[in-house]
């Protein structure tokens, strides 16, 4: 049993590699009485967009006047900010309560991380009485532990790009039919801006389980920022045209919600949202002199999406650059390199991450605070991208100051 979060988080942080088939996940979860079918869920897979689309769907319904539970991952400053109420951190006592309450079953059963996390996230919203929960998915679908609901009231499919290929298959069909586990029996399913023969994909496996099977509208963007959607214009808290596809996606899939499930829809509320939205780490501000972006682009797709971006920022440009080795981290690079002046690449303090041996680059600062220092003296835009993890580490010890 544990007496303090650090330690509980330490704990639960060390079952990260541990290795446990979603069968036995499953029985898990029946043993338990399978209570994540209690709540009202909206499943949420892609190899790109998953947070983004969360989170403006969160405070889409925030401001619609309903409480929200969100799982997402990875963190980014806090563990406890994957298990998230309304916006706010699961509080430290609720996560140790409950952790300590199953912790028996989740050391007899072996457990790891990502399906404790889930445990405690579900426990919580019921607890709370959310009126709906965001789960997202951490790689794929099919066999992910978060894919143990059985009743989603929606499935979103953000998009579908290459990433983790050696889990879920070396072509986007192959990676989207994992994707596609996710769609369950009588309910209801939207993609995302894909592929005619992705979606073809996704609309047989929903054909196959009567399920009812959704598609985005087109945007027209305006500027940065600014779009219009089914007649309705728009206006975003992000420069990053990347996000204008989520916020399309969001809004749609809302309005299903709102035909299937009747919630409240105020296009107001809805405006309000968009205009409010903050996702920390996705074209993050950290900086005005000179410029610091931080973004957590961490494969081909992501980057390239963040270059439309980039490319719209005057000024000489310098990109900060690290990623870890299971990535596809030599294409990003040469996407990357291709978009500003010059492009520095460092190291951070995790398992894998890229090193002095990986990339032929001239300059190579091995702490990632060194690296920063020569690029934010040296160009007038900075952008800090490559991995999640490495972004966090920046944020997270303000490696940017």
């Amino acid at each position: 049993m544990f007496k303090n979060i650090d330690e509980a988080i330490d704990w639960i942080v060390q079952r990260k590699r541990n290795s446990h088939s979603f069968e036995l996940f499953k029985s898990f979860m029946e043993k338990l009485g399978n209570p994540q079918d209690d709540l009202k869920i909206i499943h949420v897979a892609g190899t790109n967009g998953k947070g983004s689309t969360v989170t403006f769907l969160r405070d889409m319904f925030i401001n619609n006047g309903y409480h929200v539970g969100t799982l997402q991952s990875p963190h980014y400053l806090s563990h406890l900010d994957r298990i998230r109420l309304d916006g706010a951190n699961i509080p430290d006592e609720a996560f140790l309560r409950i952790l300590n309450q199953y912790y028996e079953m989740f050391v007899d059963e072996n457990l790891g991380m990502f399906e404790i996390d889930y445990v405690i996230a579900i426990m919580f919203f019921l607890e709370v009485k959310t009126d709906y929960a965001l789960i997202e998915t951490g790689i794929g679908g099919r066999l992910d532990s978060t894919n143990v609901v059985n009743k989603p009231v929606l499935s979103i499919i953000t998009n579908i790009g290459y990433d983790h290929q050696d889990m879920l298959g070396d072509t986007l069909e192959e990676i989207c039919y994992e994707k596609c586990g996710i769609i369950k029996e009588n309910s209801h399913t939207i993609v995302g801006y894909i592929d005619d023969n992705l979606k073809n994909i996704v609309k047989n496996r929903c054909n196959s389980l009567n399920n009812k099977y959704h598609e985005c509208a087109s945007y027209n963007i305006l500027s940065p920022g600014t779009f219009e959607y089914k007649g309705v214009l728009y206006t975003l808290n992000s420069k990053a045209l990347y996000q204008i596809q989520n916020a399309s996606l969001s809004l749609e899939a809302y309005d299903i919600l709102s035909d299937i499930c009747g919630i409240r829809c105020d296009d107001k509320a809805l405006k309000k949202a968009l205009r409010s939205f903050v996702w920390s780490g996705r074209f993050e501000k950290v900086s005005d002199n000179p410029l610091i972006i931080l973004d957590g682009a961490h494969n081909e797709n992501g980057v390239k999406a963040l270059m439309e971006s980039f490319d719209l920022i005057e000024g000489t440009k310098c990109i900060v650059f690290s990623a870890l080795k299971r990535k596809n981290y030599k294409e990003m690079y040469d996407i990357l390199k291709r978009h500003c002046d010059e492009i520095v690449l460092t190291s951070f303090d995790y398992p894998g991450a890229i090193d002095i041996n990986d990339i032929e680059n001239e300059k190579f600062y091995p702490d990632a605070k060194e690296a920063i220092a020569y690029a934010r003296c040296n160009f007038e835009a900075v952008l800090i991208c490559g991995s999640l993890y490495f972004i966090s580490d920046v944020a997270g010890n303000k490696l940017y100051g």
